[in-house]
């Protein structure tokens, strides 16, 4: 009778220490799960473009910094495809706006189809081509980059040649600088991986170049452009000059 209440009471023990790791084991799961949930279930790393360059990548909270040098080549690009009217301004324009539209926040797509819809009624986009191409020499630098203090927004300089024809003929060929405003834009990203998107120019205008420093004269002895070295502090006042445009002069300038 000894042995099997000294059985019983074995069999006891091993159930309640087997109950003991059960209620260990559910509680490490719960735990576990909910570690799993706080993960961030997309990484968005943002690489420099010469990869070969050695270079630390930080993540916090799925996502890392974006490097000066792809937040300009991104202002560029896009910018650079609204302002391409290949054939005719009057169809091109809007569709290079409905092309990167998920490029660009909605208060910009609203000024550039306002724009558009100016310049259609004024009869300065018809049988018009314009294509916009970064000056040589007046590339990437890290001054033409400047970010927000809040980190969420950037505003890129960008030196770029603008040049239009009518019927074949030129009509313009002037050097502008556009203080692209861009901005964190995560909405969609199967539309804009890249979460980024323009947002025109902020609360700054357009400028225009000293072509003085940028042409070049014909036959002579090429030179090094006339830019200053990258400044230890980043300021756009460092650019090469640039003669403000009042709000109004804007139109003029562009469509002259």
């Amino acid at each position: 009778m000894s042995e099997y209440l000294n059985a019983l009471s074995a069999q006891r023990r091993a159930n309640g220490h087997l109950r003991t790791a059960l209620y260990i084991v559910a509680a490490m799961g719960v735990i576990g799960t909910w570690y799993a949930g706080q993960v961030p279930k997309n990484i968005d790393v943002h690489l420099l473009p010469a990869v070969s360059t050695p270079s630390n990548v930080k993540v916090n909270g799925g996502e890392s910094v974006v490097p000066s040098p792809n937040v300009y080549a991104f202002g560029y690009y896009v910018w650079q495809q609204v302002n391409r009217w290949a054939t005719d301004g009057a169809t091109d324009y809007g569709h290079q706006i409905f092309r990167v539209q998920n490029y660009v926040t909605p208060r910009c797509i609203s000024q550039l189809t306002s724009d558009m819809q100016t310049r259609q009624k004024a009869g300065e986009l018809r049988q018009r081509t314009r294509q916009m191409s970064e000056i040589p020499g007046l590339g990437y630098q890290a001054n033409r980059v400047v970010a927000d203090d809040s980190g969420m927004g950037w505003t890129v300089f960008l030196d770029l040649q603008v040049q239009e024809t009518y019927r074949g003929q030129a009509v313009k060929d002037v050097y502008i600088r556009y203080p692209i405003r861009v901005v964190r834009f995560d909405v969609d990203r199967q539309r804009n991986p890249w979460q980024m998107a323009l947002d025109c120019y902020g609360s700054q205008r357009p400028a225009r170049l000293d072509e003085a420093q940028i042409r070049q004269v014909p036959g002579a002895k090429p030179v090094e452009p006339h830019v200053p070295p990258v400044p230890a502090s980043v300021e756009p006042l460092n650019l090469p000059n640039a003669t403000p445009i009042g709000e109004g002069e804007v139109g003029a300038l562009l469509n002259n």
